[in-house]
């Protein structure tokens, strides 16, 4: 008995204490917070490269599924999570700062829903792929101006601007945008997992001078490359 109780204590000890997730409340931004840096893990599935997503996007699975397979390719990972760690009226958020991609579970019931969700995440890995590569935390527009619909443009501005993210619109507005063009977000993700993105689609003209500034893109002579120092505040992230 003696020998039994002290392999019992032994392997107690090698188990180590269980951590518990943190105690968040439902629908708040500590919540979000708590999933995106993957504390927060339970109701949260990452998504596989093939898999099938339900009857309800059986009309989108080629197109969802070419969205997963090109965000895998560049290292962008997918979760489908409880939507209790969404604050109310998000429908799913990308962060480039750690490539990670979660969207509503309750999304996959709605199929429309889902994959205008899906496609709008998964521009701004698209926007962070023209921004210098995925590998930092930054962010560029991708359609051109003009390419945007006005009444994209507007309904955006109104509603990040009663939300206080003014400065978010130009963002937005670019993946309202990709949302309604079925096919748009699969193709230039794919782009993204070819190579760089600004040597295939031609960037909006103060990005173009960003990444020649920062010596991303090579530059055309009109568009000088940055001062150390410059450089030091436009394309290091967090120094702006």
């Amino acid at each position: 008995m003696k020998k039994l109780l002290t392999s019992l204590f032994i392997a107690a000890s090698l188990v180590g204490p269980v951590t518990a997730e943190p105690v968040v409340k439902d629908y708040s931004y500590d919540a979000l917070g708590c999933m995106i840096l993957l504390e927060c893990t339970r109701g949260v599935e990452r998504v596989k490269v093939g898999q099938d997503l339900g009857k309800a996007q059986e009309e989108y699975k080629d197109e969802y599924s070419r969205i997963i397979a090109a965000l895998d390719k560049i290292g962008v990972a997918i979760y489908i999570a409880d939507e209790r760690y969404f604050p109310h009226n998000t429908n799913g958020i990308y962060k480039p700062t750690y490539n990670r991609f979660f969207i509503r579970k309750d999304l996959l019931e709605d199929g429309r829903e889902f994959i205008k969700t899906f496609r709008h995440e998964g521009w701004h890995a698209v926007q962070d792929c023209m921004a210098g590569g995925i590998q930092n935390g930054f962010i560029a527009q991708v359609y051109q101006d003009k390419d945007i619909p006005d009444f994209v443009r507007d309904m955006t501005a109104r509603i990040y601007g009663l939300a206080g993210q003014g400065g978010a619109v130009a963002w937005e507005a670019d993946a309202n945008t990709a949302k309604i063009r079925p096919g748009d977000t699969a193709r230039y993700l794919e782009m993204c997992a070819a190579g760089p993105l600004w040597d295939q689609v031609e960037p909006t003209p103060m990005t173009k001078e960003w990444l020649m500034g920062c010596g991303w893109m090579k530059s055309d002579g009109k568009n000088k490359v940055y001062s150390s120092a410059k450089k030091e505040t436009e394309c290091v992230e967090g120094n702006k």
